[in-house]
């Protein structure tokens, strides 16, 4: 399938290369190999991150302390409830969401023979759906994938990632240790940077990529310089098939983390070792804190707030056809916010 070349507005940075697996579902060079890639941004990613760029700034005193994602399920009380504190209304959209994709996600159990009827489920879910098909008992790899699904959304999800990302030790890493509920995107830029850098092969000789496209050298970087490229769990640019060199976003966290914002599945994906390491986790604190920004902006574009100016699709955060459909789902008993 072809690549696609999107050449920045800025005639100084190359081309950035973007393999299938990268491009809108509706594009016709879109492609996923669920096999071979990692993991596609699914519908809920996107809908949970205009949840929380939604429900506005995540005070410090909404965060937990402690908070055992290992040991917690949703027949456990609510941990917010719990400790007395008030939950971030973005996770509150965030779980109606779960609930409405379990629901909207029914149909496709009756669709497995429908091949046409599939085309519409999200890219795993189908891969699994299919796989059901050709299993030796159909029903039973059936019943399994959907409790294993049913799992994913009211448990997995919620309770051992969204809940775990919104504890004081992970999110409040990358916030302001005061409290402001006028807390505005300047105060989260003051230790957090999204710099446009220009990602280069790791033999290749950074000076001279800045001397042949005209750029400060300091824009340009190895690979290897990438935090993610410390952890065996966290695909680099390339393993994700971006063609080297590459005019891409770097997140540069007070965490001390320096990870790539790299474009995938209509979006953007963190690299981070969290992110990576787990397949079924859908949201890092790198990504809570560039929905919380984008919400801010009331933008699905991420600002360049250091180095070059990266191509648009290097920015974009949230598929545009996701967005312009989304609404926050109502709340339990149907009551509209």
């Amino acid at each position: 399938m072809p690549e696609r070349r999107i050449h920045p507005t800025d005639e100084t940075l190359p081309p950035l290369w973007l393999p299938p697996a990268a491009l809108s579902r509706g594009d016709q060079g879109y492609g996923y190999e669920v096999d071979r890639q990692p993991p596609a941004i699914e519908p809920i990613e996107h809908r949970i991150r205009l949840d929380f760029m939604t429900g506005g700034p995540i005070q410090r005193s909404g965060l937990l302390e402690r908070y055992n994602p290992w040991m917690s399920g949703p027949h456990d009380p609510d941990p917010w409830h719990s400790s007395g504190r008030s939950k971030p209304q973005g996770l509150v959209y965030a779980e109606a969401s779960c609930r409405r994709a379990l629901e909207q996600e029914r149909p496709y159990y009756e669709q497995v023979d429908d091949d046409h009827g599939l085309e519409e489920a999200p890219d795993f879910l189908a891969h699994r759906l299919r796989a059901c098909r050709d299993a030796e008992d159909p029903q039973n790899a059936l019943e399994a994938e959907r409790e294993r699904r049913e799992n994913w959304y009211q448990k997995i999800i919620p309770w051992m990632n969204l809940y775990h990302v919104c504890k004081r030790s992970s999110y409040g890493s990358l916030i302001p240790h005061t409290e402001s509920e006028s807390r505005d995107v300047e105060s989260l830029l003051e230790q957090n940077a999204f710099v446009g850098m220009v990602v280069v092969e790791d033999l290749a000789d950074p000076d001279a990529v800045a001397r042949e496209w005209g750029l400060p050298a300091q824009v340009v970087i190895r690979e290897r310089r990438l935090s993610s490229c410390g952890d065996a769990v966290a695909p680099t640019p390339s393993e994700f098939g971006i063609e080297l060199p590459a005019p891409l976003l770097v997140g540069e966290y007070a965490s001390g983390g320096r990870y790539p914002l790299v474009p995938w599945s209509d979006g953007l994906v963190c690299a981070c070792p969290y992110k990576q390491d787990k397949p079924w986790r859908v949201l890092c604190k790198h990504e809570l804190l560039a929905a919380e920004i984008a919400g801010r902006r009331e933008s699905i574009f991420l600002p360049v707030t250091r180095g070059v100016a990266v191509p648009h699709r290097a920015r974009r955060f949230v598929s545009p056809t996701i967005a312009s459909r989304y609404t926050p789902a109502p709340e339990p008993g149907g009551r509209p916010r």
